[in-house]
């Protein structure tokens, strides 16, 4: 299997109930959900009976329920190390950092029982460490996720089929494939997992010219039943302004890292910020800006959320197509709760 990005669930045990794989198959749909109340605080010991599902704005009974003890945990976290593609010495703190934030998402969200891997996203996107429970492999992992060349590609290599921003020889599809790395991580490492399924994305949000843009990266997400948490990095090059339109266009400029930036128009805080919010938001993850939340803050909602999560089976309705895409909606029929979950589902 080839990998590339690191991306990083609850439930009281039923008897006879099949497997949960987050998977359509023949006759069962698995959802992964969180409950929440105003304040965010999860929501636990809830029953089947309290859920409501839609399905194409039709209610489909939910059969079953499973919660965190029932279910196996898959976490791939995804660090965007594309700040290595540049050699400028202001960024050797920055490149460390990926290291330690790692090393912190291994301290606060990793236990024993759950299986974790780590991709690193440039201008490929790499498999440092495959699914492995062992903490020494995943600190070693850490260890030389900014090292890119040396590092297996996950998936298929990017090809540039897209417009890509700052393309040279040896990149062609720019200094970061971010959604490539996420389709990659869903399809190849997250799918094929029984349980509960997550990916953390340590990023910035920029991407440079991936083959799979952000829909395809959600469509994949969804299919893999893993939500998506992204954090955005208090520190990234990306954060450019764009220019005041009295200014007119700007050619150059040079970032507080020290990068030379030749499009930054291009680099759109609020779109990146936007796509980020997106993939979370559509896959019942949350989005997290370090600028306004410390990681270690950050990482303990995580955590929560994770040994939070519900994860619901219903039966869809018989005449389901192939790899069609359904509506999917999930209420409790108790007040003054939130739910996320994903908006929609693939038939495989």
């Amino acid at each position: 299997m080839k990998v590339q990005c690191v991306v990083l669930a609850f439930a009281g045990p039923l008897l006879a109930q099949p497997p949960a794989n987050f998977s359509v198959d023949v006759n069962l749909v698995r959802v992964p959900c969180i409950v929440t109340r105003a304040n965010g605080a999860p929501v636990q010991d809830l029953r089947k009976e309290d859920f409501i599902v839609l399905e194409d704005g039709k209610p489909r009974e939910v059969k079953y329920l499973w919660r965190e003890t029932d279910l196996p945990l898959t976490v791939v976290v995804a660090a965007d190390v594309s700040c290595a593609h540049f050699q400028s010495p202001n960024l050797q703190a920055s490149q460390e950092q990926y290291t330690q934030d790692i090393l912190q998402v291994l301290r606060q969200v990793f236990s024993a029982n759950d299986r974790m891997a780590i991709v690193g996203v440039s201008d490929q996107a790499r498999l440092v460490t495959d699914l492995t429970g062992s903490l020494e492999e995943l600190r070693s992992g850490a260890a030389v996720v900014r090292r890119r060349v040396e590092l297996p590609i996950l998936g298929d290599p990017c090809a540039g089929r897209n417009p890509a921003l700052d393309r040279e020889p040896g990149a062609p599809c720019g200094f970061s494939v971010l959604w490539d790395g996420v389709f990659s991580s869903a399809r190849l490492i997250l799918l094929p997992q029984n349980g509960r399924k997550a990916m953390l994305l340590l990023t910035g949000g920029l991407d440079t010219g991936s083959d799979h843009g952000l829909k395809d990266a959600i469509a994949e997400c969804q299919r893999a039943g893993a939500m998506v948490y992204s954090i955005r990095d208090a520190d990234h090059y990306a954060w450019v302004p764009e220019p005041a339109p009295e200014t007119g266009p700007i050619t150059a400029v040079t970032t507080p890292l020290g990068i030379q930036l030749s499009k930054p128009q291009s680099y759109n805080y609020l779109r990146e910020k936007s796509d980020l919010d997106r993939i979370s938001r559509e896959t019942g993850g949350v989005a997290f800006d370090r600028r306004d939340t410390p990681l270690e803050e950050v990482l303990d909602r995580i955590q929560a959320d994770l040994r939070s999560q519900y994860v619901l089976g219903f039966e869809p309705a018989s005449a389901h197509s192939p790899r069609k895409l359904h509506k999917l909606q999930v209420k409790v029929t108790l007040p003054d709760l939130k739910v996320r979950a994903q908006d929609r589902y693939y038939t495989h």
